[in-house]
């Protein structure tokens, strides 16, 4: 195992090919082996554990998405309860896959772990073929899904029903549209990247504005005016073909509550909750209890608003007896806080500053944070010291739009709420390069040699 495509037979096509095999190899025996070992974990071992687990980690029924699911499986439509209204809250890719998984399964919850174990893997598939279009080096696309696969946070997103790893294998295919797209300049690789991106986007939104990026992208490779033009054009086409493939999910909205919403509704609540935790942190109460904290809050203003409105089952969120009041409500509490941080834009700084730090590390409560800060800590400095060594062999158009996905994903972030398991999505990025350093430190001591396989005798 060489370092790096500096082998000194790697310009030979017969070399490159048995490389090639041997990575496909290694990769598909790693990925099988940790699926049987992930699916042995989640299945066996975690129910057991779910009390410990539960107690730091959010696992389980999450994000009232299993609410939304029972509801649709039972023919009552896209709403958390019975008695009450349909709803934008949440975008519906997600929901409604678990509710094929109701449909179809007695357990769906373990037939929903092993989906995500499953997409995990497709993810790491994903990752192999990112890895090889951004570096030359040895090994790094085998590594790579390895170290992503067994990251913790994402063995515990597979425990969840919750949209993190179906985003995440989405996001990763957009990505890759997206790759193509600017290395090609081909507008129908444009528009299968605005399609992706809709697809993505049915199941969070978080991704939809990223095209607009693609300004910063033309700044960094042509540096002229024209290739803003260019680039804001091509954002355009992408955004365009993202809200044709919304099209369904817009229009249903717009009959339900007369406004244009093609994401979800929530963004009043998680302002809301990123200020207070921002405002009331003082150290001595755990992220989780100030997060309850708000949900109070918000319960106490929805009712004196004169909103009518039940509880969800962990009282965090409010639902709503009538569609324009859930929308109202939320434009209300995201008005709330634009308007405090417009009177004090050093609060605003604060909060903004706290945000970077909990995307990365902020867990429910301090043990986790620590254990986050452990885990996160050590693929950002891989994922630097990747940038650093392996910086001037990368393929410099896929590392920027890598990098800018990575900034663009903090960027939706740090305004509003944060914490650590909304970087799961961009942990792929992370370990891509994170492998680079660890594929370096393996194999320095490798010797160069030659392919000892023989060659095929020549006729």
């Amino acid at each position: 195992m060489d370092w790096g495509s500096e082998t000194t037979g790697e310009a030979d096509p017969y070399v490159a090919l048995l490389r090639r095999k041997s990575e496909v190899r290694w990769f598909a025996i790693a990925v099988v082996g940790i699926v049987f070992l992930e699916l042995g974990f989640s299945l066996l071992l975690a129910p057991g554990l779910k009390d410990e687990i539960g107690a730091r980690y959010s696992i389980g029924n999450v994000d009232n998405y299993y609410s939304l699911a029972k509801n649709i499986s039972h023919g009552m439509g896209y709403r958390f309860t019975p008695d009450t209204t349909l709803t934008l809250m949440r975008e519906p890719g997600y929901p409604y896959f678990l509710a094929a998984l109701m449909h179809e399964f007695d357990n769906y919850h373990f037939a929903a772990i092993v989906a995500n174990v499953l997409m995990t893997a497709l993810s790491a598939l994903l990752i192999f073929n990112l890895a090889r279009l951004l570096s030359p080096a040895r090994w790094v696309p085998v590594i790579a899904p390895i170290i992503y696969m067994l990251h913790p946070g994402v063995v515990l997103a597979e425990l969840r029903t919750g949209v993190e790893v179906p985003f995440t294998l989405l996001s990763l295919c957009f990505l890759l549209f997206l790759r193509t797209a600017v290395c090609t300049e081909s507008a129908g690789s444009y528009l299968k990247a605005g399609i992706a991106l809709g697809i993505t986007t049915y199941v969070r939104s978080t991704a939809l504005l990223f095209p607009t990026f693609l300004i910063f992208y033309g700044l960094l490779f042509h540096r002229d005016w024209r290739a803003v033009l260019r680039s804001a054009l091509r954002a355009v086409l992408v955004l365009a073909c993202a809200l044709f493939v919304l099209t369904p999910w817009i229009v249903r909205n717009y009959m339900l509550v007369g406004k244009f919403i093609p994401t979800a509704s929530v963004q009043g609540v998680a302002m809301q909750a990123g200020n207070y935790l921002c405002v009331h942190a003082d150290g001595k109460k755990e992220f989780v209890d100030l997060d309850y904290e708000a949900a109070d809050v918000r319960n106490k203003l929805a009712t004196e608003q004169g909103y009518k409105f039940k509880d969800s089952e962990d009282s965090y969120y409010q639902f709503f007896y009538d569609p324009h009041d859930e929308v109202k409500f939320n434009s209300f509490l995201g008005a709330q806080v634009v308007q405090q941080y417009l009177q004090s834009p050093t609060l605003f700084v604060k909060c903004a500053s706290e945000n970077v730090f909990n995307f990365w590390f902020r867990g429910k409560n301090s043990t986790t944070t620590m254990a986050n800060v452990a885990v996160q800590s050590t693929y950002l400095i891989l994922a630097l010291a990747g940038i650093y060594v392996g910086f001037r062999k990368m393929h410099k158009p896929t590392l920027w739009l890598m990098l800018l996905f990575v900034l663009y994903t903090m960027a939706i972030y740090v305004p509003i709420h944060a914490q650590a398991r909304y970087s799961i999505p961009i942990m792929p990025i992370l370990s891509i390069l994170a492998a680079v350093p660890i594929c370096k430190l393996l194999f320095r001591g490798r010797h160069r040699r030659a392919v000892s396989e023989p060659r095929p005798a020549v006729p």
